[in-house]
């Protein structure tokens, strides 16, 4: 019988027991996978709650978990990448510890590697859920009506094409070792969001990405750190701003610039509106390294392409706001 290939699970956890005792509800999603030759990679990331003590307690009665510890350095990308270096097998699996797979879905994916040779990554279908249980969507890689199976194939080169501007497919998947490794998510400067840069440029490292019929269910917290009121979501802007350069030294960016650059204005109006909201209690240093950054966004941005997305009064409202960084600056300082 021909021993399985190891799968490494990487899970990274940060106060995972205070935010709602994810540790517990991921392993018992990640020990009862149908498919055993596991290598559960776990990095705390700097937990001052509980988290730590019952990682090591799984730990304990399972010789597949791996627990890491490493100093919380403010950013998710820091501890993906540190599971990133760790993970040996020859299929890796990125898991969020406040997400759910169900028992067969490393299984699935598995044998879809089988069926496929030629796949690089497969994907479950993922499910969106608000945590009150109701759903926000359904990807079949791209957007299903129902959770009905159809597979589907697309080459890496597609799926980066189509994430230009926004997500028009939805991936979580297994990945080919050297697929996954191919970009370090250390590749940027610390950004909140730094993990949609480094998996867009591992998707396009991909021959193929197909699907099965396995579920990966994603919850949208709202006490995440993606949906809190803070200074990072600045970033969202200088996110935007990366991107670009790279679409464009791709040669990717003109076909969806509309709509890359309609969200990009969108994500620089938010983060100018919270740049002020907390400008206040910012030290000088970081006063200016924001400011710096918003008036680059500003500047890369097609104004143009922007405009032109409007029709009639928000058409001038908008041209009015786009003529000058200090004017708009200065206009959303003050409106509510």
């Amino acid at each position: 019988m021909q021993t399985q290939p190891l799968i490494s699970i990487i899970t990274t956890y940060y106060n995972s027991v205070q935010l709602g005792d994810f540790v517990k509800s991921s392993m018992q999603c990640l020990q009862n996978q149908t498919y055993q030759n596991l290598e559960l990679i776990c990095v705390n990331d700097g937990s001052t709650d509980s988290t730590l003590n019952e990682l090591e307690s799984f730990a304990k009665q399972d010789s597949r978990i791996k627990v890491y510890t490493k100093e919380n350095q403010k950013y998710a990308q820091y501890s993906k990448a540190y599971g990133q270096e760790k993970a040996s097998g020859e299929f890796i699996f990125l898991f969020d510890h406040d997400d759910l797979i169900d028992f067969d879905t490393i299984e699935k994916c598995y044998q879809t590697f089988l069926s496929h040779p030629e796949l690089d990554i497969v994907t479950p279908i993922v499910i969106t859920k608000f945590t009150d249980g109701n759903i926000k969507n359904i990807h079949n890689i791209y957007f299903s009506d129902s959770a009905t199976f159809e597979f589907k194939k697309f080459t890496g080169s597609q799926i980066i094409k189509d994430t230009v501007g926004k997500y028009d497919n939805h991936i979580r998947g297994l990945y080919r070792k050297e697929v996954f490794k191919s970009h370090s998510f250390r590749f940027t400067e610390p950004l909140l969001n730094a993990d949609e840069i480094v998996e867009r440029l591992i998707y396009e490292e991909a021959r193929f990405v197909g699907n099965c019929d396995a579920v990966y269910t994603h919850y949208i917290h709202p006490d995440s750190s993606a949906k809190l009121l803070s200074p990072k979501r600045i970033d969202f802007a200088r996110t935007d701003y990366v991107l670009r350069k790279i679409f464009k030294e791709k040669g990717i960016y003109a076909n969806r610039r509309a709509i890359f650059e309609f969200i990009a204005y969108k994500n620089l109006v938010n983060a100018i509106k919270i740049f002020h909201h907390f400008s206040k209690d910012m030290t000088a240093e970081e006063y200016s390294k924001q400011s710096k950054r918003l008036r680059e966004s500003y500047n890369e941005l097609d104004k143009k392409v922007v405009i032109s997305q409007f029709v009639g009064f928000p058409k001038f409202y908008n041209a009015f706001l786009l003529s000058d960084f200090s004017l708009m600056s200065f206009f959303y300082k003050y409106k509510k």
